[in-house]
């Protein structure tokens, strides 16, 4: 007891306050014994979890970990989630997972003890010095809302960047959408969406490029159903879009498939990334999950890259493309921010997309941070880059060739 009372008055680090944990929060300790000879590296993998899982779940409160004194190898963890659906999504997450795999030797016991709150109204105390630590986050300009003009008749290909990974594209009124989400993600987010469900007239197709769900967001499409024609992704997407009631059509890699005056291609990727976590999936996943779309226009070509690892494809696009939705996330699952380089000075000319960047408020998560800035540094014709609002309209136009 008495140590329990000590770590309840302890000024918490890793601690986000919300109003939500006055009423239906979950709060229980974790009890650990750990493995002598291996405490220095389950402690620095613990608080990796910790820091990562409070920074981008806002459904975790807190974690709070002490070590005995007198029994070093006797660890105390306080976990508060916002609800139990907060603690069960927590379970799902790759940080979670890696922990709970990268320390199955190491723990020797666990106790897990429910609590009731005494106080629940009593706020927790933040370490105001832990949070001004909280690194630099390159953030997206203001959002540029949009609404029905932007799916009418034109004569034109223009394109919205939606935030996130996805994008908007209406060429010539034909209207698309790429990886749409525009409502509901479970991680805090930090820009307004340029357009609500709701508003949204019509869709002749909406393209998804893998099943993450920050691009095949189900609360969005579900919304999106009724306005949308078709929905086309690869062949395992499609299983779980039909699963959905969606009037869908899954392409093997390379395929080709037209939407209205739309020319669209699949492109191959590298992202099968749940295989590098035991526990994440009940399946094997395989690269052709995953896709990228070469989408040919009226106006020039657009590649929309999805998320991949670099691969020898990604060099060698021909003709080059006249636009990319860019991805530079310094990720390994990703092409990495070098990576990223090397595609955009493979084709100096093209317009650079930005996307999967400035959209999450999560400063340690790499798949989400890349800086505009550090981008224009390396790459060829840095004027190119266009670091778009989202729903800022963008023109697509054909790359003037040299004579």
């Amino acid at each position: 007891m008495k140590q329990l009372t000590l770590l309840l008055l302890m000024s918490i680090a890793f601690t986000k306050v919300s109003a939500q944990h006055e009423t239906k929060t979950m709060v229980r300790l974790a009890k650990l014994v750990i493995d002598p000879n291996q405490l220095e590296q389950y402690k620095a993998i613990l608080k990796e979890e910790a820091e990562e899982s409070i920074r981008i779940e806002p459904g975790v409160l807190t974690l709070y970990a002490v070590q005995e004194k007198n029994n070093p190898t006797h660890f105390t963890i306080l976990e508060i989630y916002a609800d139990s659906s907060a603690y069960k999504s927590h379970l799902q997450t790759p940080h979670f997972i890696k922990y709970k795999t990268s320390t199955k030797d190491m723990v020797k016991s666990l106790e897990l003890v429910e609590t009731t709150a005494l106080i629940p109204d009593m706020k927790i105390k933040v370490d105001s010095a832990a949070l001004k630590q909280k690194k630099y986050q390159a953030k997206a300009p203001k959002t540029q809302p949009f609404g029905k003009e932007a799916f009418a008749q034109s004569s034109n290909t223009t394109v919205r960047w939606l935030g996130m990974g996805g994008f908007l594209i209406n060429s010539h009124g034909t209207t698309i959408m790429v990886d749409p989400l525009l409502r509901d993600f479970d991680m805090s987010v930090m820009i307004d969406f340029p357009i609500k469900t709701k508003d949204v007239p019509k869709l002749d197709a909406i393209l998804i490029t893998h099943s993450d769900n920050d691009h095949y967001s189900i609360p969005t499409n579900r919304d999106l159903k009724s306005v949308t024609k078709s929905f086309h992704s690869t062949k395992y997407v499609d299983s779980l879009m039909k699963a959905e009631g969606f009037p869908s059509f899954g392409h093997n890699p390379n395929d080709k498939f037209k939407v209205g005056p739309l020319t669209i291609k699949m492109v191959p990727v590298d992202h099968a990334w749940q295989n590098a976590y035991p526990g994440t999936a009940k399946r094997t996943f395989k690269n052709e999950d995953c896709t990228g779309f070469l989408i040919q226009t009226p106006d020039g070509t657009i590649w929309a890259q999805g998320d991949s690892r670099l691969m020898p494809e990604h060099l060698a696009i021909m003709p080059p493309p006249d636009a990319i939705f860019f991805d530079f996330s310094d990720s390994e699952w990703h092409f990495t921010l070098a990576g990223a380089v090397r595609i955009a000075n493979a084709y100096p000319n093209t317009p650079l997309l930005l996307c999967h960047w400035g959209s999450v408020d999560a400063p340690d998560f790499a798949p989400f941070n890349g800086d505009p800035e550090e981008l224009k540094k390396s790459v060829v014709n840095p004027d190119r880059i266009k670091v778009l609002a989202p729903g800022e309209p963008f023109k697509i136009s054909k790359l003037k060739t040299a004579k």
